[in-house]
């Protein structure tokens, strides 16, 4: 599904938008720790300088930290924010809440910010961490995008 629909001046329609290059580099991170892990394990060798014994168990608990650290690299493709006539809908890495457009003040993104963030009506605050600085064009589209369904929804 494509980031960004254009449709009539009239209507803005729903958003779902994923980040690029967060993605990429939680796959490549993924690779990285477990088959640098799963590499190490095997390098390891039989015995230790001060004379212990390497065993299948230690291998295989460094083929686990590799999981671990491929398993926590790869959270990061949870980012997702998606926004309809209702709400805003953000999912970080840890957590999905949906907000609906009535307690939105606003959608932030300067270039100062890593990510963007959602202004709550109660003076809270919670970032968009899809919408990263690094994807550049597109997520300043989404921006615009969040932007006109929220102005949108005021309207109505």
């Amino acid at each position: 599904m494509t980031a960004v629909q254009e449709h009539s001046m009239t209507t803005t329609g729903p958003l779902d938008y994923r980040p690029r290059n967060s993605r990429i580099g939680a796959w490549i991170g993924a690779a990285v720790a477990f088959f640098g892990f799963t590499g190490l394990s095997f390098t390891l060798g039989s015995a230790t300088v001060e004379g212990g014994a390497v065993t299948i168990a230690d291998q295989a608990a460094m083929i686990g930290l590799g999981v671990i650290g491929a398993g926590i690299a790869l959270s990061f493709l949870r980012l997702r924010v998606r926004a309809d006539d209702k709400g805003i809908e953000v999912r970080n890495v840890t957590s999905t809440r949906f907000f609906p457009w009535q307690v939105v003040t606003a959608v932030n993104f300067t270039d100062k910010m890593t990510w963007a963030t959602v202004e709550l009506a109660d003076d809270d605050e919670m970032s968009i961490m899809a919408v990263q600085v690094s994807d550049k064009e597109r997520a300043l589209a989404a921006i615009k995008h969040l932007r006109a369904l929220l102005e949108q929804s005021r309207k109505s």
